[in-house]
């Protein structure tokens, strides 16, 4: 698979962001911010980073509308990645795009998905590299049963006394 079905696949799902500010943690083959038509007519400030340097530098940062994490936790130790994971979920980030090579080591789905990151594609050749994003807006569907209507049963107020 070329890189260009990939570019527009990640175009389409940043593109309804509007982001202003983006920072891009690590190397992101698959797309170029500062070359990228659909964010160009929002962005403003774009940040890259390296790995190692990340979280000191987010501390000091005002919160990013995007952090794009590129291949970055492939090469950073378990705890080290979690910070950066939990800080970007938590404190700097309002949406989180990441890209993930598949890793027979510390980094996989479920290890992925337990921070709350939503699976958004994988690419189908190999390797097979996954994207995962994390917005806060969207990060639980509402179960059917969280409703006003089911935390009383009025019909019943007259017949029983609990």
């Amino acid at each position: 698979m070329s890189e260009k079905p990939v570019t527009r696949a990640l175009e389409r799902l940043l593109g309804p962001l509007k982001p202003v500010t983006v920072c891009q943690i690590g190397h992101l083959p698959e797309l170029d911010m500062e070359t990228s038509t659909t964010l160009s007519g929002s962005l403003e400030k774009l940040v890259r980073l390296e790995a190692a340097e990340a979280l000191e530098k987010l501390k000091r940062m005002p919160i990013q509308d995007l952090v794009v994490v590129g291949e970055t936790l492939e090469s950073m130790d378990r705890r080290d990645g979690d910070q950066l994971l939990a800080g970007l979920r938590d404190l700097y980030a309002r949406r989180i795009l990441l890209r993930l090579a598949p890793n027979p080591g510390e980094w996989n789905h479920q290890r992925v998905m337990a921070f709350g990151f939503q699976r958004l594609f994988t690419l189908p050749e190999p390797p097979r590299t996954a994207f995962y994003g994390f917005d806060l807006g969207n990060y639980k569907v509402t179960p059917d049963w969280l409703n006003p209507k089911h935390w009383a049963n009025p019909e019943m107020f007259d017949r029983y006394r609990w």
